[in-house]
Formats: C-alpha cells, structure tokens, sequence
C-alpha cells in the first residue's frame, strides 16, 4: 500500500517524477537490473527562484546480516551548477 505518490510519466524509455524542488529521471527498465548504480539521477533545485542546486546520480549499496543481503538504491552528489 502506498499513500501520496507522485505522479510518474514515461517519456520514452524514461520515467520522470516531479515533487515540488526535486525532479527524479530513471530509466524505465532500471529494476530488472541486478546493479542499479547510474541508471537513475536526481536534480534537487530551489522552489522559490527555480535555481538548480544539485544533481544527484543513483549508487546501489548492500547490507549483510548473517545469510541475508538487502541492496538498496541511494543517491549521493553528482554535479553542481557552474559558477558565472
């Protein structure tokens, strides 16, 4: 059960997703890989003035607890704007 989704749309091959100051674009086959490093990003920008403030790339990382292995998909700093 999920509650207050946002709404996703597939352009292409990619799925874009938009909540006010962060813009995700993921491939739209990137789950049926085994690694998911690079196959999505992030551009996390200002509400107010509109202005990018990051980009952030998609990083799979594993956790292991006796004989169980989760991964799980986060996303760590990429690229910044230039400075004028």
């Amino acid at each position: 059960m999920t509650l207050n989704v946002p709404a996703s749309h597939r352009i292409g091959g990619y799925v874009v997703t938009h909540t006010p100051g962060h813009l995700e674009i993921e491939l739209m086959w990137a789950e049926t890989r085994a690694d998911q490093t690079g196959q999505s990003c992030a551009l996390i920008y200002d509400v107010r003035t509109k202005e990018p403030e990051e980009m952030r790339i998609a990083v799979q990382k594993s956790l292991s607890m006796l004989f169980i292995t989760f991964h799980f998909v986060s996303f760590i700093p990429w690229k910044t704007p230039e400075s004028v």
